[in-house]
């Protein structure tokens, strides 16, 4: 009987969230080696490899192209044939293509600067994937521990009733009971450890581990933080950071330079041709001295059958369509913004209240172990107090576990961690 009030009053002080299954992964370990083998990291560094690559192909357009033509030559005027071997260089080079050129490059410089912002975008991601799983998986090592504790205490007050039945002060019924709740207790400690492995294996994957294990266990407690966010730092960060508004803008300005890409269609394009050799003309080819021709061209486009035109309404209506995806994206990023602020304000709200939920519950079992020793309660009264105070804790752990939840949801929107 000594013994089981001992445990009873060792489970009350244990309940407080301190836990004996934590491992030795901290948060910035996980972190750190995420940052080093993190698969998804490693494909937008290749992605922005390919990008720049892509766009220093445009660096082409600048430069002129140098070649070596001939081939056989063979005319006939009236009764005059000739015939030789034409050989020569030729230069081309496009000076003024209306600005399409420019506008190709600074397309391309664009996709470029957006592939970089992916990778800190990506990086955030990732730390806030691991710092989920890692809060995960705190709530379930944390909830192991109190429903371990939970059912070794009933194990204890079952053998109590037991001897009370055998005795004849109780019936079979209050052995039941604790019978009926230790399967309850161990079917929620199967949930829980089944939802440690998945987290394991999902934090595996993160870390770049080679193999998914179940095996990782993280370090730390889900201590309450003394404060809340900024609300008007996150709002001030949103519209630098959030990933759906940059890409919006980077949509946006595509869009413009595609407008300016078919406008160039109105404008006129200057050329340079050059060639040196022996260069063959409508009749023959000089075969006794080497030649040269230099052609500036250029065009002045006047009627496309009213194509370039249309392509350029269609152009406008895309950006316009763009700035108004740009517009509705700003807002929505601000009502998300807004909604996730006032959850974490509830959810303090709500932790406050468990908490002194949980400090009455603490009192309601001490008081129940009192009269549990002075005979006024009976077994179940013990069970009663116990799943309370059991109920109170996890809840307590549910609440700091979507605070920090929510508070992640909060970093993805402004794309930071």
């Amino acid at each position: 009987m000594r013994e089981i009030i001992v445990f009873i009053i060792f489970f009350a002080v244990a309940a407080k969230a301190h836990h004996p299954n934590e491992g030795l992964l901290k948060l910035e370990d996980l972190i750190h080696e995420a940052m080093e083998n993190n698969p998804s990291l490693k494909e937008a560094s290749s992605h922005l490899t390919v990008v720049k690559k892509e766009s220093q192909v445009l660096f082409s357009l600048f430069a002129p192209e140098v070649s070596l033509e001939g081939g056989p030559f063979s005319a006939k005027v009236d009764d005059e044939k000739s015939s030789g071997t034409a050989l020569y260089g030729k230069a081309e080079w496009n000076l003024y293509h209306g600005g399409r050129d420019r506008s190709l490059m600074t397309k391309a410089g664009l996709n470029s600067k957006w592939a970089e912002r992916q990778i800190s975008l990506s990086t955030a991601t990732v730390q806030r994937e691991v710092a989920r799983v890692y809060y995960e998986m705190l709530f379930a090592l944390e909830s192991i521990a109190l429903k371990e504790r939970a059912i070794e205490m009933n194990q204890e007050q079952m053998k109590l009733a037991r001897v009370k039945k055998h005795s004849g002060f109780t019936s079979m019924a209050d052995v039941i009971e604790f019978e009926l709740r230790e399967a309850t207790l161990v079917s929620d400690l199967k949930r829980l450890v089944q939802e440690k492995e998945d987290r394991s294996r999902e934090l595996s994957v993160l870390v770049g581990r080679k193999e998914p294990v179940s095996t990782l266990l993280v370090k730390g407690h889900l201590q309450r933080e003394p404060s809340g966010l900024n609300k008007t730092e996150i709002l001030h960060r949103l519209d630098e950071n959030n990933p759906e508004i940059l890409e919006a803008m980077v949509n946006r300005d595509l869009a413009a330079q595609d407008k300016d890409i078919v406008r160039a269609d109105f404008m006129p394009q200057v050329d340079f041709e050059g060639r040196y050799g022996k260069l063959p003309t409508e009749d023959r080819i000089s075969t006794e001295n080497d030649n040269y021709s230099l052609f500036l061209k250029v065009k002045v486009p006047l009627f496309s059958g009213l194509s370039t035109i249309r392509q350029i309404s269609a152009e406008s209506a895309k950006v316009e369509r763009s700035e108004m995806a740009l517009t509705r994206t700003r807002l929505a990023a601000r009502a998300e913004v807004e909604n996730l602020l006032a959850q974490i304000g509830s959810t303090l709200a709500r932790l406050d209240l468990e908490e002194k939920t949980l400090a009455r519950s603490e009192e309601y079992y001490k008081i129940t172990l009192d009269e549990y020793r002075r005979g006024v309660k009976n077994s179940p009264d013990m069970v009663t107090a116990a799943e309370r105070l059991l109920e109170a804790r996890i809840r307590n752990l549910e609440y700091r576990r979507d605070y920090y939840l929510t508070k992640l949801r909060v970093f993805a929107v402004v794309g930071a961690y």
